[in-house]
């Protein structure tokens, strides 16, 4: 005699497992999209300070986070006649070194061919205004303007 408890058939654990880690991505997720907002709000915090820091030293702002594709910059000012692009780093400490540390090479080829589409964008000449790349380090409580910084 068959016991309807002997009929049934488990699930296999591949199944309960792959729900399990889904739900794992999932918290994942939101932990890293909260992150992402958090830092979002650190990185327009630290452009605030810095585009009332250039106001303060004579710069007249043209546009903040300016989009090219996946990349921006994120100041867009002039100083007299020169059309400047800002780069904006802050770091809580120098513990993980200063923030203009972080525009390296790379960061700076970005930064050019966005410059580049602004100008292209805006229907400036590429060889006609006066450009400069400047960067803005926030460490701690301390603000560095390096003016043609590269």
């Amino acid at each position: 005699m068959n016991n309807s408890s002997d009929n049934q058939k488990s699930i296999p654990s591949v199944f309960t497992e792959k729900a399990a880690r889904s739900a794992e991505a999932e918290n994942l997720s939101a932990l890293r999209g909260s992150r992402r907002q958090a830092n979002h709000e650190k990185g327009q915090h630290s452009e605030d300070i810095a585009a009332s820091y250039l106001k303060k030293n004579g710069y007249i702002i043209l546009e903040r986070n300016w989009r090219f594709h996946k990349n921006e910059i994120d100041i867009i000012a002039r100083d007299g006649s020169c059309l400047v692009f800002v780069e904006v780093k802050a770091r809580k400490s120098s513990l993980h070194g200063f923030g203009c540390e972080a525009v390296d090479r790379r960061k700076q080829m970005l930064i050019r061919k966005v410059a580049e589409a602004y100008l292209i964008f805006k229907h400036h000449s590429l060889t006609g205004i006066p450009c400069r790349f400047d960067v803005i380090s926030i460490d701690g409580g301390a603000i560095s303007l390096f003016k043609n910084a590269f």
